[in-house]
């Protein structure tokens, strides 16, 4: 049976919340791991936001997935990491949907992550290809450890458990860097010039949306012309540069409508809107809704 995550009243997703709707087997609501199929009930097609570093592993079953805009199949053994501030928009998921899934909190993945500066490749490359789809043997190697460290949760609390958890959770990082490694010449030698540009473009606009909303700044960023950048966009997205830009924008105030107590001014300004007006005719524009409208029918 599948385990449900009501959305309904906060569309931000935090492991607190889980732990709440699912039986897990936690370490101070840092980390938790847990075997089952689930299922977010999502009452229409608009984001959602994960407030954790999650990692799962499909063991059973396919489904669909929409990350920061772009959607994914998943299938036996695809590798799901959906990094903290991640959007997800839509999901679906068979009724023999499975998997093993550790999610950790923002104060645990700063703890750990300082420590390991050589796998932040790893987290840029996830950022940009969320989905990964393994071989047998590589799947068995990341559901081993996800099994590990379920053990150790649900064993005795004894004085150094905090550490040795922290020390398999950089292992588990450690394994998913090596298959990375392994298929990094594959990627490398398939991978056009394009497709780079698109890759850190979507990264570029992931992390300054909320300040920058002019493809210039992308393409200075990137060191190509504007005019070369919106046409790569457009020729691998079937969306302009600007739509991406615009979409980012969007979802993040669709967010902050949704689920905070903040004023129309105050996400204007969060969103580096000159004022409440034009942010008001902007959003109108994208969704037919004015903000306060749209908060009123979706909160």
């Amino acid at each position: 049976m599948h385990n449900q995550i009501s959305t309904t009243n906060s569309e931000v997703v935090t492991i607190h919340q889980i732990i709440r709707n699912v039986n897990t087997d936690n370490l101070n609501e840092d980390i938790i791991v847990f075997d089952h199929g689930v299922q977010f009930q999502i009452n229409d097609v608009y984001p959602l936001r994960i407030d954790s570093l999650m990692i799962a592993l499909c063991t059973e079953g396919s489904g669909k997935i929409g990350i920061d805009l772009r959607e994914y199949e998943l299938k036996k053994n695809s590798l799901i990491v959906i990094q903290p501030k991640n959007y997800i928009y839509l999901s679906q998921y068979s009724e023999d949907f499975k998997g093993s899934v550790m999610a950790c909190s923002k104060h645990l993945v700063q703890d750990v992550l300082p420590k390991l500066t050589d796998i932040l490749p790893l987290l840029i490359h996830h950022r940009t290809e969320p989905v990964t789809n393994l071989t047998d043997e590589e799947a068995e190697g990341i559901k081993t450890f996800l099994s590990f460290i379920r053990s150790k949760l649900r064993g005795p609390r004894t004085h150094f458990l905090k550490q040795k958890v922290h020390c398999m959770l950089q292992a588990a990082l450690y394994e998913m860097m090596d298959i990375n490694h392994k298929n990094s010449q594959h990627i490398e030698s398939t991978k056009s010039r394009k497709e780079e540009i698109m890759a850190k473009f979507i990264l570029a606009v992931s992390e300054n949306f909320r300040n920058e909303r002019q493809v210039s700044y992308y393409a200075h960023k990137l060191f190509i012309t504007p005019k070369h950048l919106s046409s790569v966009v457009k020729e691998l997205s079937g969306r302009t540069a600007g739509d991406w830009i615009e979409n980012y924008v969007i979802m993040e105030a669709k967010v902050l409508l949704k689920t905070t107590d903040m004023t129309i001014q105050e996400i204007a300004v969060a969103l580096n809107f000159p004022n409440q007006s034009f942010f008001g005719k902007y959003f109108k524009h994208h969704t037919d809704y004015s903000p306060t409208a749209y908060r009123r029918k979706f909160s």
